[in-house]
């Protein structure tokens, strides 16, 4: 799948089996919240971010009906072993447990926070918020740049 933002010209792909991967997590966590880390990387000139992964929570998450917080156990050696590789950290997910995908000003706010986070070295991460449940899934999925959050429209 592919999501465009024409104001900053840039496209997310998400491989379909990335998707059915995380309804799969989302039903089984049902009624909570659940989520974890993007991890793929970007075209030569920036304009296309592929995912290539998106992580199960850690074992040390944090997950309620309305509230998710990410653990970080196992991810740093994760990711360090995908940096050799070329692949890097590039955002987050969770999951709305039927409910809507847009948002919460709690999650904006903790995606700055996270895109100005010295360690991550990710000064633009990828937001992708899953609502709904099996019957009927929805997706927001947006991108923080310089505090600003941007809006993507799936166009495939």
């Amino acid at each position: 799948m592919v999501f465009y933002n024409s104001d900053t010209n840039l496209k997310i792909v998400v491989p379909l089996e990335q998707l059915s991967l995380l309804h799969k997590l989302c039903e089984e966590s049902n009624p909570y919240e659940t989520g974890g880390i993007i991890i793929g990387r970007y075209s030569d000139d920036g304009s296309v971010a592929f995912v290539s992964e998106m992580t199960n929570s850690p074992n040390d998450s944090i997950k309620k009906t309305t509230a998710f917080k990410r653990g970080i156990a196992e991810l740093q050696k994760k990711l360090d072993m995908l940096w050799d590789k070329s692949y890097y950290y590039i955002g987050e997910w969770h999951y709305h447990p039927n409910s809507s995908s847009f948002p919460s000003e709690y999650d904006i706010k903790q995606k700055i926070s996270l895109s100005q986070s010295k360690s991550l070295k990710c000064p633009e991460p990828i937001l992708i918020i899953i609502g709904g449940n099996k019957e009927y899934w929805t997706y927001s999925v947006s991108v923080i740049m310089k505090d600003c959050v941007f809006q993507f429209c799936s166009v495939e």
